[in-house]
């Protein structure tokens, strides 16, 4: 089965609601008495104030730490001290670290989305230490970098499209680079740690539930942002998807995609596509990615005993999946 396009049927409010705007989580979760200490150190104010050679190595000497992770280098690489030299003292580049530093402000709003996520990750995971969390400017040489104990966040990637120089890639991948998607991508990538995977599972099913379960924890740890913006779609394409689900389901099942191993196949619907046009020409790229936290949020509504642990502990996908009872349907 292939569609030329996608199918549209004007549903009820609720729907297109849910969405574009995020779900509640299956469980009530109080994080008013959790105390998390996120302190974000500037470090695009401090370098953009560097001038000579020798300031920029003894900068990058006390911060071994943040270089040998984020530049993937050490301190004494001359090649990185004649970059930051010259960001920190080209007309240009001064110019739009200026526009960077303006649009972002003192980062009162993104502090207080990581503080809601951080506390959100302690009430389920109370071992959970806070990441060291850096912003800095590198003229768009670098981007986003998230490890356990390390968030840097190079803020100029995130400026949006009225920028004047944004990031070198195709017009579909540039809506997730402004300022609202930084702490939801963040979160997804610090999902990795508690995401658990069987290994010996190569099926495209695997890899679905994977993204699924990712979103899902974001989502848990976000309650209040958008759905459109945990997973990085459009808001048109999130109602488009939403509303065309059942032909989005029927060509996977008819095409026998759920246990397909061959990575390039599977690529083609879990990898970042403008369209994927094997479906219909409006069907958005990463859509396997998406119909993944439809089974995973179909799995938690049909199991209401299951925690958001104990979802991320479980590595069968096809348990989530059988059990998910889904079947391409629109509610929830």
């Amino acid at each position: 089965m292939k569609f030329s396009s996608f199918s549209f049927l004007i549903v009820g409010f609720c729907f297109i609601a849910i969405s574009l705007f995020s779900c509640q989580d299956n469980e009530t979760v109080d994080t008013s008495n959790i105390k998390v200490d996120v302190n974000i150190q500037r470090f695009d104010e401090a370098m953009m104030q560097l001038q000579t050679k020798d300031q920029i190595k003894e900068f990058l000497k006390n911060n071994t730490k943040f270089v040998n992770q984020f530049y993937q280098t050490t301190p004494e690489d001359t090649a990185l001290i004649n970059r930051i030299e010259l960001i920190c003292t080209n007309p240009d580049t001064k110019a739009f670290y200026e526009e960077t530093k303006k649009t972002f402000g003192n980062l009162d709003e993104i502090k207080k989305q990581l503080e809601t996520a951080f506390k959100h990750i302690k009430y389920y995971y109370p071992d959970f230490k806070e990441p060291t969390i850096i912003t800095t400017f590198t003229a768009l040489d670098l981007e986003l970098m998230v490890s356990e104990d390390l968030i840097v966040i190079p803020l100029e990637t995130f400026l949006g499209p009225k920028a004047k120089y944004r990031p070198q890639y195709p017009s579909y991948l540039l809506q997730r680079f402004d300022k609202p998607y930084i702490v939801p991508s963040i979160l997804t990538i610090l999902s990795n740690k508690y995401n658990a995977i069987d290994p010996k599972d190569r099926t495209l099913m695997s890899d679905m539930v994977f993204y699924g379960k990712s979103y899902e924890f974001t989502r848990a740890m976000l309650p209040d942002v958008a759905d459109s913006l945990v997973i990085a779609y459009a808001d048109s394409n999130m109602t488009k998807t939403w509303n065309s689900q059942d032909l989005v389901w029927a060509y996977f099942i008819d095409n026998k995609l759920l246990y397909e191993t061959n990575d390039r196949v599977k690529e083609k619907y879990i990898g970042d596509r403008p369209k994927v046009n094997e479906i219909g020409s409006d069907c958005p790229g990463r859509i396997g990615q998406w119909l993944g936290w439809r089974i995973v949020s179909r799995y938690r509504t049909e199991n209401p005993s299951i925690s958001l642990i104990d979802l991320m502990k479980n590595p069968n996908a096809r348990d989530i999946f059988e059990k998910s009872k889904y079947k391409g349907q629109l509610e929830d």
